[in-house]
């Protein structure tokens, strides 16, 4: 359980605030995702429960632990970071960069090409043809698919994903979206995804989380979002999805025409 109390973050002294007084639970297993607007805090609130960018006031808490009492890089080894610009050690092979965490936490050799070979299974690049290339000389997919490889390197329990698939063209990013949320069920991760995109929020996560100016409007199934929205900042994230869908169920019912 991951547990948000209050949180506030400011970055001039306390004059305004990117975050503002967000209280959040997300249950072990969970999909949670934060959908809003460019600048509305998303990437702020996730990076706080890593540390990346610590809170100016509230508590979080992982399983009953506090965070700010633990040690941040210890913390952030426990929990996967997945993100858009992928972040690849460029001089690196692909076995070298998913190899990076459990290196840092002294696993023996054996056990770290084990868990290299069985990663790159997982994500679907067979590692006799991919462990020794270099990450340069990847397709953007094939890039993204060795960062999440190297984000579960570490057996976390917690992924932290901020626009992980934005970068990909549509064929390759559904693809991606869909093995992600099946690694997500078999090792039972708790995941929470920053997104811009309300059909990708609404097509992979349990519950969504819609934010305005530092603050959360709703938290809701994607059901409920789309059924009952609380205010007209939700109305207007779940208003294109259901415009798309419309449109699309109009084309078909007409066979084809505009």
């Amino acid at each position: 359980m991951i547990t948000l109390s209050d949180i506030r973050k400011s970055y001039d002294g306390g004059k305004t605030f990117a975050v503002d007084g967000i209280s959040l639970e997300i249950a072990d297993g969970e999909f949670l995702a934060i959908v809003g607007e460019s600048g509305c805090g998303k990437t702020t609130l996730m990076k706080s429960i890593n540390r990346l960018n610590p809170m100016t006031s509230g508590t979080i808490e992982i399983d009953g632990d506090d965070i700010s009492a633990l040690d941040p890089v210890l913390l952030r080894r426990r929990i996967g970071y997945v993100f858009q610009r992928i972040g690849l050690f460029p001089h690196l092979t692909v076995g070298e960069n998913v190899a990076t965490v459990p290196r840092l936490l002294k696993w023996d050799e054996g056990d770290v090409s084990r868990r290299v070979d069985e990663l790159l299974n997982l994500v679907n690049l067979v590692p006799e043809d991919y462990r020794d290339r270099r990450s340069k000389d990847l397709s953007g997919g094939q890039q993204q698919r060795v960062g999440l490889a190297r984000a579960l390197a570490g057996r976390p329990s917690i992924m932290l994903m901020d626009e992980p698939f934005g970068a990909l063209d549509p064929m390759t990013r559904d693809q991606l979206q869909e093995d992600y949320q099946q690694l997500h069920r078999e090792l039972s991760l708790t995941t929470i995804m920053v997104t811009h995109d309300m059909v990708e929020a609404l097509l992979m996560a349990d519950r969504i989380a819609v934010m305005s100016a530092g603050q959360v409007m709703q938290v809701g199934t994607p059901q409920e979002l789309m059924t009952n929205p609380r205010n007209d900042t939700v109305e207007s994230f779940v208003a294109t999805p259901k415009r798309q869908a419309d449109r699309l169920e109009a084309l078909a019912n007409q066979g084809g025409s505009a």
